[in-house]
C-alpha cells in the first residue's frame, strides 16, 4: 500500500501543478487587462478535480481548501462576491497555501497554517452557497464557519518492506560508483591507441616478410659474394634448407597470430566502447534528479519574505521537472536562494509603490529551469524597479572601482558585472535579507566554481533578470587539450565553439584590440599564454598561421592564441580542492596517456569581464621576465614535477626541471641564476637529503633557499631535514598551494 500511496502522490504532485498554474494565468490576464473575461467555468472545473485529486490521495487539507475554493468560483459566476483585487488576492493565497500544504505532505518542512485563508474562502462561498461540503469532514460543512486548523500529515516514507523496485544503497557506495563509471570511458578511448601500434606492427611485419621473399631465392641457392668477391659462405644443403622451412612457418605464424590479435582488439574495442558508454550513461542517468529535489520550497521562500517586507509577490516557478546533476543541483541551491531574496529585497516595490508607477499591486518573481545544448540554465526574474544605474555608478566611484568619467560613460553591461564584486551594495542599510554586498560575490565564486557563469541584465519592460548557466554534469567531461609552451593544458569542449588556424595578417589589428570576424561578430583575440601569466614573446604576426580557440562563456566569445591544437576526449577531472590549486583559474587536473598532470582551465576565469583590457597579441621579450625568479624543482616523479611547474608559472615564476638529485648539481653548476630550490626526498642516485647537503656544503649555493617537499611526515625526517639546512618543510599528503607559494614568497 505505501508504495501505490508513493505513486499517486507523485501523479498528483504533477497534477496540482498545472491547475494551480492555469488559475495563476487567468488570474494575471485579468490584472494586465480588467477588461478581460476569465473562463471562470474552466476554474471552477480546475478546483473541482483538484478537490477530487486530494480526496484520493488522503490530503484532507487541500481537499478542505479545493472545496472552498471552488465554492468561492460559484459564488464569482453567479455575481454575488466581485472578481476583484481582494478576491483575486484571496484566490492567490489560497492557491499558495495549496502549494504549501502539498510540499510540506511530500517532502517535509515546517507546518502549514490554512486557517486564515480558509476562513477567508469559506466567508466568499457561503454567501454564494457553493457545492455541497465534503460529509466526512463536518467541521467544514457549516458554510461560513472557519474549520480549525489541521496539521497536514506527511506521506509515510518508504519503510523495510519496500517494493522490489525500489533500493536503498549508501550514497557513498553511489558516488563510488559514479567514480569508477566516470573513469572506465576514457581508459577505453585510451585503447584506441593500440590500434595504431598493432596496424604499425602489421605495417613492419608486411615490409619483413617482403624482405624474405626477396632473399630467400638467393638463400636457398648459396654462393654469394660479399664486396671485395671473397666467396661467401653456402646455405645450401638439407640441414640448412629445413632451417630455413621452421623459419618461415614461425615467421608466417607470427603473422596470422598478429592479424588475429588485432581483429579480436577491434572486436573487443567496439564491444567496450558500446558497453562502457552504455554504463556510463545510465549510471550518469541515477545521478540525475529533477530540479524540483533542491527548488521545490523556493515558491514558499518567495512568498514568506514579500510577506515579512509587506509586499505582494507571486511566485512563478517553472521547468522543475528538468533533470541534471545532484552534486551540482546541490551546489546552486544556496546561490538561487540569495538570488530570489535580492529579488525581493532590491527589485520588487510595495503594493503602494506599483499602483503610483502604473504597475499592478502584485510583483512576479519567475524561476524558470531548462537544458540547453549540454549546459543547465537557471534564470531568476523579476517585473521590479530593475537595476539603479546611477546608485550602481555612485557605489563603484566611492569604491574606487571606477573613475568619476569613466563611471559616465561605462556601458551598462560593465556596470551591472560590478554588482557581483565582494562588499558592492547599493542597499542604503542591511538587513536579515540584504545588504551586506557579500551575496552576489558568492554567488559568482560558486557558479564559476562549477565551471559555470552567472550575469545580470535589465528585463525588457522593467525589472531584472539573473541567469546562470553551468554544466548539467561534472561526472567526466569532454575536454579540448592545447599547448602552450611547455605545457599541455585542458579546456571544457563545453564552452569551446570552434577551433581554427588562420593568417596572422587577417586579423583586424588597428582596433584598440585585435579581432577576428567570425559569423558577423567581432571577436577579441589574445594569447592565452599572456592570459596565464607565462612569460616569453608573443607571435610577432608574421603571417603565419595562428591556432585559435574560441571560447564561449556569458555570452561572450574570445579567441584564445595557443601554440598548438592536441587531442578532444573524454576524461575524469580531480577537482582543484582535491590537488591543492587555485580553485578561481583552475577547474583541476586530468592525468595524461603518460601519467603526468595536465592542468583544466576555468573558462569563466578566462573570459574578460565587460571593460576589462586584453594583453596585447603582439608582445616583445621583456627583459624584466627574464629576472623574475627562477626555481628549480627536483623530484623523481613526472606527475609531481610537472603540477609544481604548472603551478609556479601560472604565479609568474621560472621553472627548471631535474629527475634527481645528481642533475640538479650537475644544472647548478651550468646555471647562475637560480633563486630557490624545491626538492623531493626520496629520490635514486641522490636524494634530497644528499642534495641538501651538497649545496649548503658549496659555499657557491649556501645561501640557496632549500624547499623539501616529500611524502615523509615522521618527525625523526623532519628534524633531519631541518637540521641539515632545509629553509622549509612541506609533507605530499597535506600539500597545499597556498602553503608552497606563501614560503616561496618569505624566502625570497
Amino acid at each position: 500500500m505505501n508504495d501505490i500511496r508513493t505513486r499517486l502522490l507523485a501523479a498528483f504532485d504533477l497534477e496540482h501543478k498545472e491547475h494551480l498554474a492555469a488559475i495563476r494565468e487567468s488570474l494575471r490576464a485579468v490584472e494586465k487587462d480588467p477588461a478581460h473575461h476569465p473562463d471562470l467555468v474552466e476554474i471552477h472545473r480546475r478546483a473541482h478535480s483538484l478537490k477530487g485529486a486530494a480526496r484520493a490521495v488522503d490530503l484532507p487539507e487541500v481537499e478542505r481548501l479545493s472545496h472552498w475554493l471552488e465554492a468561492a468560483f460559484i459564488a464569482i459566476q453567479r455575481g454575488t462576491v466581485p472578481f476583484d483585487a481582494a478576491a483575486r488576492d484571496v484566490v492567490r493565497r489560497a492557491l499558495d497555501a495549496i502549494e504549501d500544504v502539498v510540499a510540506w505532505a511530500t517532502r517535509g518542512g515546517g507546518e502549514v497554517d490554512i486557517a486564515e485563508v480558509l476562513a477567508e474562502l469559506t466567508r466568499m462561498g457561503g454567501e454564494g452557497g457553493g457545492p455541497e461540503p465534503v460529509q466526512r469532514r463536518p467541521a467544514a460543512a457549516e458554510a461560513g464557519t472557519a474549520p480549525p486548523a489541521a496539521a497536514p500529515r506527511p506521506a509515510r516514507s518508504v519503510d523495510g518492506h519496500e517494493s522490489a523496485a525500489l533500493v536503498r544503497i549508501r550514497s557513498a557506495g553511489l558516488e563510488r560508483l559514479f567514480t569508477a563509471a566516470a573513469g572506465l570511458l576514457p581508459e577505453i578511448e585510451n585503447q584506441s591507441a593500440l590500434v595504431a601500434e598493432l596496424r604499425e606492427l602489421r605495417s613492419e611485419w608486411r615490409a619483413l616478410e617482403r624482405s624474405w621473399h626477396a632473399m630467400r631465392p638467393r638463400l636457398l641457392r648459396g654462393g654469394s659474394h660479399d664486396a671485395t668477391g671473397a666467396a661467401g659462405i653456402s646455405f645450401a644443403g638439407d640441414e640448412t634448407a629445413l632451417r630455413l622451412s621452421s623459419f618461415e612457418r614461425r615467421f608466417r605464424a607470427l603473422g596470422a597470430s598478429l592479424d588475429a590479435a588485432h581483429r579480436a582488439h577491434d572486436r573487443h574495442l567496439w564491444s567496450l566502447r558500446r558497453w562502457g558508454s552504455g554504463f556510463q550513461d545510465e549510471v550518469r542517468q541515477l545521478r540525475m534528479l529533477p530540479a524540483e529535489s533542491q527548488f521545490s520550497n523556493l515558491g514558499r521562500m518567495i512568498r514568506d519574505i514579500s510577506r515579512a517586507q509587506g509586499k505582494e509577490v507571486e511566485a512563478d516557478i517553472r521547468g522543475l521537472e528538468t533533470q541534471a546533476d545532484r552534486v551540482v543541483l546541490q551546489r546552486l541551491k544556496d546561490p538561487v536562494l540569495h538570488i530570489a531574496r535580492n529579488a525581493v529585497s532590491h527589485g520588487v516595490e510595495t503594493p503602494q509603490e506599483r499602483v503610483v508607477a502604473g504597475k499592478r499591486a502584485a510583483a512576479t518573481v519567475r524561476f524558470e529551469a531548462s537544458v540547453v545544448g549540454r549546459r543547465l540554465v537557471l534564470r531568476v526574474e523579476d517585473d521590479g524597479r530593475g537595476p539603479n544605474r546611477e546608485a550602481i555608478a555612485r557605489h563603484a566611484v566611492e569604491r574606487g572601482l571606477l573613475g568619476a568619467d569613466e563611471a559616465e560613460s561605462a556601458p551598462e553591461e560593465r556596470l551591472l558585472d560590478l554588482i557581483f564584486e565582494p562588499g558592492f551594495s547599493t542597499a542604503p542599510t542591511a538587513n536579515e535579507y540584504a545588504g551586506r554586498g557579500m551575496g552576489l560575490a558568492i554567488v559568482r565564486r560558486e557558479v564559476t566554481r562549477l565551471q559555470g557563469s552567472v550575469t545580470l541584465a535589465a528585463r525588457e519592460g522593467g525589472g531584472t533578470v539573473v541567469t546562470v548557466e553551468v554544466p548539467l554534469s561534472l561526472l567526466s567531461q569532454r575536454l579540448a587539450f592545447v599547448a602552450v609552451q611547455d605545457d599541455i593544458l585542458a579546456i571544457p569542449s563545453n564552452d569551446v565553439a570552434r577551433v581554427l588556424r588562420v593568417p596572422a595578417d587577417t586579423l583586424f589589428t588597428d582596433l584598440a584590440a585585435p579581432t577576428i570576424r567570425l559569423e558577423e561578430e567581432d571577436v577579441p583575440v589574445t594569447p592565452l599564454a599572456a592570459l596565464l601569466g607565462y612569460d616569453g614573446a608573443m607571435p610577432q604576426g608574421n603571417g603565419a598561421p595562428l591556432a585559435l580557440v574560441i571560447l564561449r562563456t556569458a555570452g561572450r566569445r574570445v579567441a584564445l592564441v595557443v601554440d598548438a591544437l592536441m587531442a578532444t576526449r573524454d576524461s575524469v577531472v580531480t577537482p582543484a580542492e582535491e590537488v591543492g590549486i587555485d580553485a578561481a583559474r583552475f577547474l583541476g587536473t586530468v592525468l595524461m596517456d603518460d601519467g603526468s598532470p595536465a592542468l583544466v582551465l576555468n573558462p569563466a576565469a578566462l573570459s574578460p569581464r565587460p571593460g576589462m583590457a586584453l594583453p596585447p597579441l603582439v608582445r616583445p621579450v621583456d627583459e624584466s621576465a627574464r629576472r623574475r625568479p627562477h626555481i628549480l624543482v627536483v623530484d623523481d616523479s613526472i606527475t609531481t614535477r610537472t603540477l609544481e611547474k604548472s603551478i609556479l608559472e601560472a604565479h609568474g615564476y621560472r621553472v627548471t626541471l631535474c629527475v634527481d638529485g645528481r642533475e640538479a648539481v650537475e644544472t647548478l653548476g651550468e646555471l647562475e641564476d637560480v633563486n630557490l630550490i624545491i626538492s623531493d626526498v626520496e629520490m635514486p642516485r641522490m636524494d634530497g637529503f644528499a642534495l641538501l647537503q651538497a649545496v649548503k656544503g658549496n659555499p657557491m649555493t649556501s645561501d640557496l633557499p632549500v624547499i623539501l617537499v616529500t611524502s615523509r611526515a615522521s618527525d625523526e625526517d623532519r628534524e633531519r631535514g631541518l637540521d641539515l639546512g632545509a629553509d622549509a618543510y612541506i609533507v605530499k599528503t597535506r600539500f597545499d598551494q597556498n602553503e608552497l607559494l606563501a614560503g616561496i614568497r618569505r624566502l625570497l
